[in-house]
């Protein structure tokens, strides 16, 4: 294997697989180690740090651990979910958020996510929107009420308060933003549920929408859906040379405009071909500041 290259591929036996090095050698290649990066035989986890405007005292040091783009299907069964659980678990944030796509197509799908999922925790909850590909299912509604049902609390449109002590901040979650869709309406919609001037954290799974989060004063928006480019040639001003870079200026981890901040999760399944290069699966612990 080319020693600038990872690659991270499916098989029946993956855990084998994984154990005699087929993940290769790391994106650090391209990218660079980091304090703020651990890496192991599954995915990378990544640590930040997002300063938020008059957070209150009581949620400095506050961590949020962050899950994105599940894709159960053939090639994310409920053994490598399972997995991905019982990490994100050991990680011992205060609050969990898994940013949409938790079926690759179909319907049935679900089912081995809520199973794995079910087991995820933690002290403030766990919460989740819905992604493009949960509405590829023939019944999104469905997939929403299991997703749901297992424990990730879905925000369609909402908003719900993250409390401690008498102090709070706003976590917002919208629905996929579909092709034709006003990305203005999805987010009023959920921000009437926030009418206060505490700190608006929104999930939201497409990263597209970024400048309207930001004018519409949110802080930090949290976002997955591009894989970090599944398939990465190279990085050239942080910019990840991917096809993903077609469709979005925001691919991979943190961006900031003015005082609102995105964060773009790598997510831990695929879309089309079952590999990752120069891109491994993450999951990511923020802390507030």
């Amino acid at each position: 294997m080319d020693k600038f290259t990872r690659i991270d591929t499916f098989s029946s036996s993956r855990r084998s697989f994984i154990q005699k090095g087929i993940f290769g050698i790391s994106a650090y290649s391209f990218i660079g180690a980091t304090p703020e990066m651990e890496e192991n035989s599954i995915c990378d986890i990544r640590r930040k740090t997002i300063t938020i405007p008059h957070l209150p005292d009581e949620f400095k040091g506050f961590t949020i651990g962050m899950m994105s783009d599940i894709h159960s299907s053939t090639f994310m069964n409920k053994d490598d979910m399972n997995e991905y659980v019982q990490m994100m678990n050991g990680l011992e944030t205060d609050l969990i958020v898994v940013t949409g796509d938790f079926v690759n197509s179909q319907t049935e799908e679900v089912y081995p996510f809520a199973e794995a999922f079910s087991n995820l925790k933690s002290p403030n909850g766990v919460y989740g929107c819905l992604g493009n590909h949960d509405f590829f299912a023939k019944d999104v509604e469905r997939v929403a009420k299991e997703v749901d049902g297992c424990g990730v609390k879905l925000l369609r449109n909402d908003a719900v308060k993250i409390q401690m002590g008498n102090s709070f901040f706003n976590l917002i979650g919208v629905d996929d933003i579909g092709r034709n869709a006003d990305p203005n309406d999805y987010m009023t919609r959920a921000l009437a549920f926030a009418k206060n001037d505490q700190p608006k954290i929104m999930l939201c799974h497409k990263p597209y929408f970024f400048e309207q989060a930001k004018d519409l004063g949110i802080d930090l928006t949290l976002s997955g859906h591009t894989h970090g480019g599944q398939i990465v040639f190279g990085v050239i001003n942080n910019m990840p040379i991917s096809l993903s870079a077609l469709f979005s200026k925001y691919i991979s981890g943190l961006y900031t405009i003015g005082q609102s901040h995105l964060y773009v999760n790598n997510g831990i399944g695929f879309t089309g071909l079952p590999i990752r290069i120069n891109c491994p699966p993450e999951l990511t612990v923020i802390t507030l500041a």
